[in-house]
């Protein structure tokens, strides 16, 4: 019942837009977002990626301030493997900063986009006509994506996402797609107990 008085609002809000000739704007939504209290949340952000058509584990960790309709983190990621059939090695890392905007969430539902951009490094072990080669490049990762999550409990759900990552900086092989699933960790909720237990 509550979604459908939900849904019924937000057309007639639609509708009552149209007349006035007024525009949504993504850009009001943030700034509007922004003015909101932030909270600190934080939380693993790794996820599995295709780099030089070799499946990767990509670690991440990030920790930020939330802001409801939006959400403003800093990260560091990581991730290597080995070409055994090439006889080529590659090591990334790198620190992140992400924007997050959510275009849909209640209590137990969320689809967020997110944008990263991201400076770190590469070190890379080519062998070339049987002669390895070593060296290092900056990298400078571009990665936008989709992300949705259920929350099953009030502290864990279960989520999934896709994305694509492009790297700004030609040599560094790190352009490709990735996706994650699992579950996740609300460490809102988490914080929100934490003054309580301490006062016991």
């Amino acid at each position: 019942m509550k979604q459908k008085i939900a849904l019924v609002f937000g057309i007639s809000c639609l509708i009552l837009n149209g007349l006035y000739g007024q525009k949504w704007s993504m850009k009001d939504s943030i700034l509007l977002s922004l003015k909101n209290k932030p909270e600190f949340s934080g939380s693993l952000d790794g996820r599995q990626s295709y780099v030089l058509a070799q499946p990767v584990n990509i670690f991440g960790i990030r920790a930020g301030m939330d802001y409801k309709k939006t959400a403003l983190y800093g990260g560091i990621y990581a991730t290597a493997f080995t070409d055994a059939l090439a006889q080529n090695s590659y090591k990334y890392f790198y620190l992140s900063a992400t924007g997050e905007y959510r275009w849909y969430h209640t209590y137990r539902w969320q689809v967020n986009q997110t944008v990263q951009l991201g400076i770190g490094s590469a070190d890379i072990k080519r062998t070339v006509d049987g002669e390895e080669q070593y060296y290092s490049k900056m990298i400078v990762p571009v990665e936008t994506g989709v992300y949705a999550s259920y929350r099953v409990w009030k502290f864990i759900g279960v989520a999934a996402g896709v994305g694509i990552r492009i790297s700004a900086t030609p040599g560094a092989y790190f352009s490709g797609s990735y996706w994650s699933g699992g579950l996740t960790f609300y460490a809102d909720e988490l914080m929100k107990i934490l003054p309580r237990l301490s006062e016991q």
